[in-house]
Formats: structure tokens, sequence, C-alpha cells
């Protein structure tokens, strides 16, 4: 019986929604639908779209749950006079981005690059272009495609619209060009964006020169759409980035934390390394956990960016179910080295052996949540489980401080004792069986995250 209802909701009630939002869809004629893809950047470029965008305008957005069901419910619940609808479309199995954009019927489209970031779907970066290449597609005659100029997967595509083409990027020849890009731990991440008519200089507290291209991406459609300059500089420089995407954490009197830990696709996994040489620092510690997307030998994936790590820190940790197939190959001396086997066994370490103002860069997928080690410098952490199947951040889930065992299951439940340890109205006991709490005392209450 329970099979059967499943299958019901999975088909003929999931096939349903699907038609109530294509209506929904036709009827939202004044609203403007922008849709965001490629292989990585996609939710930073959303988000610093979103905050420039509703200054002045009102919007309607999905976030991190980018499928078929987050576009649809996303249109679904907007308001029908909403002025913009910014969405994540991301490529999954089959034909995920070609769904969504037949759903969503962008007027703008931007796609920010390519890459293996979905190996075990699609194996070649050929058909990741293809698929993503379906946003380009659907766009109007009047729409708008946003294509990174320096990605020649993405300006192919291109050829499959009629819309209007703007380019971004580094080189000479895109209609939107970054240059003079700077970051440091002062500062965060400057630069001057050349548009065909002027010139923008942009801030952002950003952690490392490779958020340029959301940035820029942006700040493009921004100008494009007609958003004053100024509101596009303010809208920036108060973009404050995402915790788990090279957030910055310091702890007092303690180290400084780089949380690195949504995603880490082989092709991108130097990169918040190269942020972290420019750095100052008494030392520099770099944690690397889950690598995915790549072809080919894992062993010699793991030991490039642990030997890579060994070049710009002086300690490297690996640590996790695939710490055994890396091996430290460093050309500098005096580089400690080390493997975990349990996030509670490295935390430990960190907590004995960390100095103050030392940096400490976590890189990892999201399955492992290595963002742990970072939290249990500021409050108790008893959820070590190694796999815990919880999509998002364990700076979002919130029970760190609650063993995986006494953790309630069900979605309805962890969201009802999530709110009661946010208002402070429960706590963990030890010793409770299923998740138990009793009532806390003001002066009881832990730190918020």
């Amino acid at each position: 019986m329970r099979a059967w209802i499943r299958n019901f909701r999975e088909t003929h009630f999931f096939r349903l929604k699907l038609a109530v939002t294509a209506a929904k869809r036709r009827r939202m004629t004044r609203t403007r639908f922008i849709a965001i893809t490629g292989s990585s950047t996609k939710s930073t470029t959303s988000a610093i779209l979103r905050r420039i965008v509703s200054e002045r305008h009102t919007v309607a957005f999905n976030e991190f749950s980018n499928g078929i069901s987050s576009i649809a419910r996303t249109i679904r619940k907007a308001p029908q006079d909403v002025d913009f609808v910014v969405l994540e479309v991301a490529a999954g199995q089959g034909t995920s981005v070609e769904r969504g954009a037949q759903l969503s019927r962008p007027h703008v489209a931007i796609v920010t690059m390519i890459d293996l970031e979905h190996y075990s779907a699609f194996r070649t970066r050929e058909a990741v272009a293809h698929e993503k290449g379906h946003l380009v597609a659907a766009l109007p005659a009047d729409g708008i495609a946003f294509l990174n100029a320096d990605d020649a997967y993405v300006m192919s595509m291109a050829a499959r619209t009629s819309a209007r083409v703007v380019s971004f990027g580094l080189g000479e020849g895109a209609d939107y060009r970054a240059t003079n890009v700077e970051f440091d731990m002062q500062r965060g991440l400057r630069m001057s964006i050349i548009g065909p008519t002027r010139s923008l200089d942009v801030s952002a507290p950003l952690f490392g020169k490779h958020f340029y291209l959301p940035v820029l991406a942006s700040v493009a459609c921004a100008l494009e759409l007609g958003i004053p300059d100024d509101e596009i500089v303010a809208a920036v420089a108060s973009y404050q980035g995402m915790i788990n995407r090279c957030g910055v954490l310091p702890v007092d009197k303690g180290p400084v934390f780089v949380c690195d830990t949504q995603k880490a696709p082989y092709h991108s996994v130097t990169l918040p390394m190269d942020a972290l040489a420019g750095t100052d620092a008494p030392r520099k510690t770099v944690v690397i956990g889950q690598i995915s997307d790549f072809p080919g030998n894992a062993q010699r994936k793991y030991t490039e960016a642990i030997s890579f790590a060994g070049s710009i820190a002086d300690r490297v940790y690996a640590v996790g179910p695939n710490a055994h197939k890396g091996k430290a190959k460093f050309e500098r001396e005096g580089v400690e080295f080390a493997r975990f086997d349990s996030l509670e066994a490295l935390a430990a370490h960190l907590r004995e052996t960390a100095i103050e103002g030392e940096m400490i860069l976590l890189k990892s997928a999201q399955n492992l949540h290595l963002e742990r080690l970072a939290i249990s410098f500021l409050a108790p952490v008893r959820c070590w489980s190694e796999l815990c199947g919880q999509s998002g951040s364990c700076f979002g889930c919130r029970m760190h401080g609650i063993p995986r065992s006494e953790q309630p299951m069900k979605r309805g439940a962890r969201h009802r004792l999530r709110a009661r340890l946010d208002d402070g109205k429960a706590v963990w006991r030890e010793g409770s069986l299923f998740a138990r709490y009793m009532a806390m005392s003001a002066d009881r209450r832990p730190p918020k995250l």
C-alpha cells in the first residue's frame, strides 16, 4: 500500500503539480524570469543578483534546492504580481535543465561555466554543455543570454538562441570585462568592471579572487536590467557570502576558519587554497575531506590535492573514508601531514594544537559535514556521525549538540525541534531516548552560532 501511494505521488500527483505550475506561469505576464545555470557559482550568482534587484523590486527565488520540484514550488508560491523570479536550474539526472527551462520560460538566462561537476551523470563537458544549453534555447527573441566569454562551451550556446547575447569574462572580447581583480583579508574582493558604456568599481567581503565570476555575472545582468550604478555597488558591498562557501568564521582568541564545505568538485578544489596562499597568518592549515566529480584514478586526484595544499600550508590533514587514498608529496620541507579516520578525532587535535590567528581551510563535499570542526570551537558537538544523510549545512541543521541517535528522523519533528532550540526552549539531556527534551532557563541557553 505504501509503495502504491509513493508511486502515485511521484507520478500522477507530481504531473498535476507541474500542470498547475505551468498554468500559474502563463498568468504571470508582468513578471520577469531570470534563470541561472552552470557547473559552479549558480547559488552565489543568484544570491548577489537577488541582493541587487531587491533594493527596489520584489523577488521570488529558490535557493540551494534547484531541481524541477524546487522550480515548480517557487513559481507556485510566488505572488502573482512579483517583479522578478530568480531561479537556479541544476543539471541532475536526465533532462532536468530542459524541463526546468520549459516550465520557467525565462526572459533572461545566465550561464556561468561548464566543467565536469556533473561527471557521474554526463561524463563529458560536451554533454554537460548540451543539457545546460537548453536554458539558452528556451529564451524568447526579445530575451537576453548572459554567457561566459572565457568558456568556449558556454559561448557555443549562442548558436542555440535568437535572443540577444551579452558576454562577460576576463578576456578583451567580453562585453563586460573584469579587470584589476584583487583580494586580501582586510578588504575582501575588489575589481573593476568595464562595460560597453560605463565602468564600475565594486568590492565584496568574499574570500578569494575566484568570486569575481559570480560578481561579474550578476553585475552585468543588473546593468542590462537598468539598475542604477550606486545601488549595484552598495548591494554587492553588503553581500556577506554563504558560510559554507568559503565563509570566514573567526574564533575569539583562536583560529580563523574558512568553511568551503558545500561542494568539492575536482576541477575547482584548489581555488580556496590559492586564496589562502595570499593571506598573512602565523600558520596555515588545510583539511581535505571528500573530493567529487572526476574521471580516472581517485588516488591520483587526492594526492594532487594534498600536494597542492602542502605547497601553501604548514599543516595538511586528510579526513574521512577517502583519507587513505592520497599520498603526501611535498616539495617544501617541514609540512605536517596526518590522516584521521573520524572528524571527532581531528576536532580534538585541532582544539589542542590551534593557535591564535591561524588560518584553517576546510574543504570537502557536504556529505562529510566538515563544518563541525569549526562549530566545535564555538559550542559542544555531539553529532559526529560520518554520513548522517542530512542535506545542507550543520549551520542550518543546528542539531550538532544532539547525538545522531537521539535526533528525530521525520522532517516535521526535526523542524519543530529546531524551532524550540532556536527559541532556547529545549536542550538535549544525556540519557534521553529519541529526543526527550527539558526546558532551559535563560542562563543555560547555548550560544547561537
